[in-house]
């Protein structure tokens, strides 16, 4: 089971949204309009503390650990 981790960007220093998923436009979260969006430690599918099972559809391996 893997679970979404926090990952911050170099380049604003917000939390990385993950890629694919919408954040509330008055949340602070870095997004991929951002220049560092893309660089390391890359934007995984999962929100920090987001499990494998919660999502319920396949993951990459960017931006978590094992449970």
């Amino acid at each position: 089971m893997r679970v979404g981790i926090r990952v911050i960007c170099g380049v604003c220093g917000y939390t990385k949204a993950p890629h694919g998923r919408s954040a509330p436009p008055d949340m602070y979260y870095c997004r991929n309009t951002c220049p560092g969006y893309w660089d390391e430690p890359k934007p995984g599918c999962l929100w920090p503390g987001e499990t494998e099972a919660d999502y319920g559809q396949p993951i990459c391996s960017h931006a978590t650990s094992d449970a």
